[in-house]
């Protein structure tokens, strides 16, 4: 190859290099399945080029944060980011300059980091009453398929009460003596709250049935506030 022709393909190599999309890795484990086919959509109809990584969320980050090297996007790009972000349901999103600790990736390339410290994969053992005025009953899940109510506005006592729960669905039962029962279907979602200490990760299991049950517990949504 002569000097000329050289010199011509560093040129196209270089141009190349410069029209080049970042492309943002990101920690997707905190999705949901739904969340995450959401993100791959938005992504792919903004042409912003991304790749799913399988390593684990820093614990330090409890709201999605997206790291970045000085030059490789723009405001413009990372306000994309957050409102794509933030229709997952996300109430809050972060975004900085990369610094050395905790980010694995060169100058193009971004993390984009969703909390794990929960999962709607896992049932929290407390659920508090939400969404059904001033009830403010819990719901303890037992480990043998069992649930009771603290506080709650009716008499559960002698009750048959059990519950289900598939990836996302959780379903509630009160058994009747005559064999017959009622139950009350949810499923859950991942979400922020603002609390005293900040934005903390939660989950709703939201009703999916009717709310209008004679017996009021299964009105209501049900959450839980994970700490840090």
């Amino acid at each position: 190859m002569n000097l000329k022709h050289l010199s011509t393909s560093v040129i196209g190599l270089l141009a190349l290099s410069a029209c080049q999309q970042p492309v943002v890795h990101i920690y997707h484990e905190g999705l949901s399945d739904t969340q995450r086919f959401q993100l791959k959509q938005q992504f792919e109809q903004q042409k912003i080029s991304y790749e799913f990584t399988e390593l684990t969320t820093p614990d330090k980050y409890n709201t999605p944060h997206l790291l970045y090297f000085p030059g490789d996007v723009t405001e413009a790009y990372i306000q994309n980011v957050e409102r794509i972000v933030k229709g997952l349901g996300f109430e809050r999103f972060d975004s900085q300059v990369f610094s050395q600790t905790g980010h694995y990736y060169t100058k193009g390339n971004l993390g984009l980091y969703f909390p794990s410290a929960y999962s709607e994969r896992v049932l929290p053992e407390l659920l508090f009453a939400h969404n059904c005025g001033d009830q403010d009953f819990q719901i303890n899940i037992k480990t043998n398929g069992q649930w009771t109510a603290m506080n709650s506005p009716v008499d559960i006592k002698g009750l048959k009460l059990e519950w289900e729960f598939s990836e996302p669905f959780l379903t509630l039962r009160r058994h009747f003596d005559d064999g017959t029962y009622q139950q009350q279907a949810y499923q859950a979602k991942q979400h922020q709250v603002r609390t005293l200490q900040g934005y903390k990760p939660a989950v709703t299991y939201e009703v999916l049935g009717h709310r209008t049950y004679s017996f009021s517990l299964f009105n209501c949504d049900l959450q839980a506030i994970f700490a840090d």
